[in-house]
């Protein structure tokens, strides 16, 4: 079928999401990350930290839970009066083996044995149309099995957007369009059912675009299809510049934009580890030494040790250094898959930009317990805080934005 053919099948259903989209887009720009350019600045990566969530009036919509929801979540979000559309997305990790521009040329030829991770998103075109600008949309709709849908970032990482063609780790994929960045909400690709076989896992969410911003309505909406005890997310309006699984972090994205992008393979050795291509590893991470931090050396990133040093010396300006338990502090660069579980997604240890401090009174999953003063230090030099995540992740610090 081509494009124009589809492209015309699709008009009805635009013209539907015109009315949507336009609320959307007039609720959410202010809120918007834009892609990071070579010298990030801070507002275009931090969260809008103490913005007003709108009281009511057309806004996007978020819930999502450790673990993900369960199927019947979007038809709860759906009930709610108010609620003007609402869709399930699943969040996943594949991997590029290699990767060809329109002409054929190789673009991604990663070393034998490894490939390049990458975070994909499956949608219901249709009712994820909805959500998108007015001038994306066709492309959304227009979305066919074997194809997917990239964003700006993503077509600079690979040197090409519109047909490149992408050998993935569970099937081939041909890149149909580029969109914006906060269209695939920092996904770096966006595909339609059914999800591919071989993802180990698939975590859904639900995104909606409602009237009022009633969190309480939604979250009383979804008790009843959760599991006991489980804990649920919600972002409404502008909380959040991406509205995505495991919201609080930067999306896999913009971290590959900003620290590079390397090619990987899980270890032979240690269950939940990768091994890193050594040639971006000797590139990018480096070692120094930080006695306020660690009794021994400290492994990360390059580019952080400047943050890093920042705020250990206004600690140690305000008599606070003692905060930092030096024999207590876990690490930063550790190439491995989230709580080591290899069916899940890349921790951001695995580019040396999280940092885990005073480890023994902050296990995960348990209530934080670090000083708030040493919080807000590192908060001031680019650090968000693991201890407020859905998932209590007290010890970990992780690079957000770059200090002014």
């Amino acid at each position: 079928m081509s494009r124009v053919t589809r492209l015309r099948g699709n008009a009805a259903a635009a013209l539907v999401g015109t009315i949507v989209g336009g609320l959307l887009v007039l609720a959410t720009q202010a809120g918007t990350m834009p892609a990071p350019s070579n010298q990030p600045q801070p507002e275009k990566f931090a969260p809008r930290a103490g913005s007003q969530t709108p009281r009511s009036g057309p806004a996007a919509l978020l819930a999502w839970s450790v673990g993900g929801l369960p199927p019947a979540a979007e038809r709860a979000v759906e009930r709610v009066p108010g609620t003007i559309v609402a869709t399930s997305v699943h969040a996943g990790l594949d991997w590029i083996e290699s990767s060809r521009s329109p002409d054929g040329s190789v673009l991604d030829a990663p070393p034998q044995g490894m490939a390049i991770p990458f975070e994909m998103a499956v949608v219901e075109p249709r009712e994820y149309a909805q959500l998108v600008p007015p001038g994306e949309r066709d492309l959304v709709l227009s979305l066919e099995r074997g194809e997917v849908l990239i964003p700006e970032t993503e077509a600079r990482l690979r040197g090409a957007g519109e047909g490149l063609e992408l050998k993935l780790e569970s099937h081939s994929a041909r890149v149909s369009g580029v969109i914006s960045d906060t269209s695939t909400n920092g996904y770096e690709a966006l595909m339609r059912p059914p999800i591919p076989e071989g993802w180990a896992r698939a975590d859904r969410f639900v995104l909606a675009v409602v009237r009022d911003c009633s969190q309480r309505r939604v979250r009383r909406a979804l008790e009843p299809v959760l599991e006991p005890g489980r804990a649920v997310r919600i972002r409404c309006g502008r909380e959040q510049p991406f509205l995505r699984y495991g919201d609080s972090v930067l999306p896999q994205l913009l971290i590959k934009d900003t620290f590079g992008e390397f090619a990987a393979r899980p270890s032979s050795s240690t269950i939940g580890a990768i091994e890193v291509d050594p040639v971006w590893r000797e590139a990018n991470i480096k070692t120094a030494r930080l006695p306020a931090l660690s009794s021994g050396d400290v492994t990360c990133h390059r580019a952080i040790f400047p943050q890093l040093r920042g705020a250990l010396r206004d600690l140690a300006s305000e008599g606070l250094s003692y905060l930092i338990d030096r024999e207590d502090f876990a690490g930063c660069y550790a190439p491995r898959f989230i709580e080591r579980d290899p069916d899940g997604r890349l921790s951001h240890h695995s580019w040396g930009i999280g940092l885990d401090i005073n480890r023994s009174e902050n296990t995960p999953g348990a209530k934080a317990n670090q000083d708030t003063r040493l919080v807000e230090i590192m908060r001031e030099w680019g650090f968000t805080w693991g201890g407020g995540w859905l998932y209590p992740d007290g010890m970990h610090f992780e690079w957000l934005r770059w200090a002014p």
